[in-house]
């Protein structure tokens, strides 16, 4: 696998990292919203409901993490960040 190539795999990797991120933050903003507002409901749901979707969503993300946050050459962690530059295992640049 040439360095391009690692780039382009890390970069689709970072972009599905955001969605992942984006959907924990849209199911946990009305939970938030809820507390500091002192609604008793948005969307006609309450806030057991948006407590669980913002712990589904968390979920979510911490599952893409563990399972796809991974480097394309070496197949281990690479580190936190999604403004990485390089690996921390094998040293690859990755951006």
């Amino acid at each position: 696998m040439n360095s391009e190539e690692i780039k382009k795999q890390f970069a689709t990797t970072i972009k599905w990292a955001q969605v992942t991120a984006a959907i924990f933050f849209l199911l946990l903003t009305p939970n938030i919203v809820m507390t500091v507002k002192e609604k008793e409901e948005i969307f006609g749901f309450g806030q057991d409901f948006w407590f669980n979707a913002s712990i589904a969503g968390f979920v979510i993300y911490i599952g893409f993490v563990f399972l796809f946050w991974k480097c394309p050459k070496c197949g281990k962690y690479p580190g936190r960040g999604w403004f990485r530059k390089s690996c921390d295992k094998c040293g690859v640049e990755l951006s």
